[in-house]
């Protein structure tokens, strides 16, 4: 019986072989962003979960108790997670794909709800530009003496629970529309790599040792780990 190998080995893209390929590395290149964005998008769906679960009143005094604070600050540490993580997505950076040209195609009638998600995150998240959480400076009259004042810097700051504050359901909608539409992406770019393959390219992964191609390739021995800090190149 044949032992079937669920891991694989690295595509060798430092080979000649696969290094003058130019259309071949592209795909590589978009093929492992758009798994990247589906992880990221999978990391969205579980702290999604995990915010509903926070919110429900049974489980308040565990949270208390697990993470040592405020139940409904732990709640909003999980949703700024959310909204950043998946707007990271559409965000154009260096080094990685984004699906910021593919709005209309995925979400087609829906976009307002991706807007909507995505201005969560420029005008509260990232930014301030909304009323949300807005400080007024109180003082204290007569104090320390009387016809003087002291500032309380601690006074009187509106803050309300965005988490019950905002429809969750639009997040859920546009994260699980993302994730069908990278699925997709991968699945289909996953079956181009693989058709267009060359003869050599495929004798080179099916024949080469399976422990020179990890040795050579593989970016996690302690060899070729790259700091994971560096900036990705372009």
């Amino acid at each position: 019986m044949a032992i079937i190998d669920l891991v694989g080995v690295p595509i060798p893209v430092d080979h000649p072989e696969f290094k003058n390929d130019v259309e071949l590395l592209k795909r590589i290149k978009q093929l492992e962003s758009l798994i990247e964005l589906k992880h990221d998008m999978e990391d969205t769906e579980e702290a999604l979960m995990a915010l509903r679960n926070s919110l429900k009143d049974e489980n308040q005094k565990s949270i208390t108790s697990l993470f040592g604070c405020i139940p409904w600050k732990f709640s909003e540490f999980i949703l700024s997670y959310i909204v950043v993580l998946y707007a990271k997505a559409f965000t154009e950076s260096t080094g990685r794909t984004s699906l910021c040209g593919k709005i209309d195609e995925i979400f087609k009638k829906d976009t307002a709800k991706h807007t909507y998600v995505m201005g969560l995150r420029s005008e509260f998240y990232a930014h301030h530009a909304i009323e949300a959480n807005r400080h007024q400076l109180f003082c204290r009259p007569n104090v320390p003496s009387r016809g003087k004042i002291t500032l309380n810097p601690s006074g009187q700051t509106t803050r309300i629970l965005m988490p019950k504050s905002i429809d969750l359901d639009k997040i859920d909608f546009c994260i699980s529309k993302a994730g069908e539409h990278l699925s997709v992406g991968i699945d289909g770019l996953c079956k181009c790599i693989e058709d267009k393959m060359s003869d050599k390219q495929l004798e080179i992964l099916t024949k080469t040792p399976k422990e020179e191609l990890l040795n050579k390739h593989w970016r996690e021995t302690p060899e070729n780990r790259i700091n994971p800090f560096l900036k990705r190149k372009k």
